[in-house]
């Protein structure tokens, strides 16, 4: 079965977001062939081994720079400071782009095709509650709720479960006041 196909059934059954997501995932994962390699999709949607790469950059650190963003993200949401979040949505997408570029793959995980299948769609929601006016602090908090969740979902599939991505609102770190 091919990646979109999977993601096509589990839409049409009205099966939740979550289950959408680990179900993609699950494929991409599944897509292990070759004495385990992970797998790329071809533009054909069929799935491919991914070469192996000896030189890969040190994931954590791309990932720490994200979830730094996403926090100032979960702030601002939490404030209702719309703005705010919308610049910190547009940092955080760069910073996706970036791991994509520079990280595609990570100890055979399509790292890159994970952020396609898994965290750009879950950004939907947030992109909507960020221009919407008057801003709704309840829907920025559901938009980031759903990119929150897509960070575990690909964690869990990628055998990194153990990372689990709050809001964190409870502290603000920065010296910095994100109320509009």
């Amino acid at each position: 079965m091919r990646l979109h196909d999977l993601v096509h059934y589990l839409q049409k059954i009205r099966a939740s977001s979550v289950l959408v997501m680990a179900g993609a995932c699950l494929c991409i994962i599944a897509g292990l062939n070759d004495g385990g390699r992970a797998a790329e999709e071809k533009p054909d949607g069929q799935l491919m081994p991914l070469a192996d790469g000896t030189d890969a950059p040190e994931l954590a650190l791309l990932m720490g720079d994200l979830q730094r963003l996403t926090h100032k993200l979960a702030l601002s949401a939490d404030a209702g400071n719309a703005e705010l979040a919308a610049f910190y949505l547009h940092e955080s997408l760069e910073q996706l782009q970036t791991i994509q570029k520079e990280a595609p793959e990570y100890e055979r995980l399509p790292i890159a095709l994970l952020i396609d299948r898994l965290a750009l769609p879950a950004y939907g929601t947030l992109q909507l509650a960020v221009t919407e006016k008057p801003a709704k602090r309840e829907r920025l908090l559901q938009g980031l709720d759903a990119v929150i969740q897509s960070c575990n979902t690909c964690h869990m599939a990628t055998q990194h479960g153990f990372l689990r991505i709050t809001r964190g609102t409870e502290v603000n770190p920065f010296n910095q006041s994100f109320a509009p």
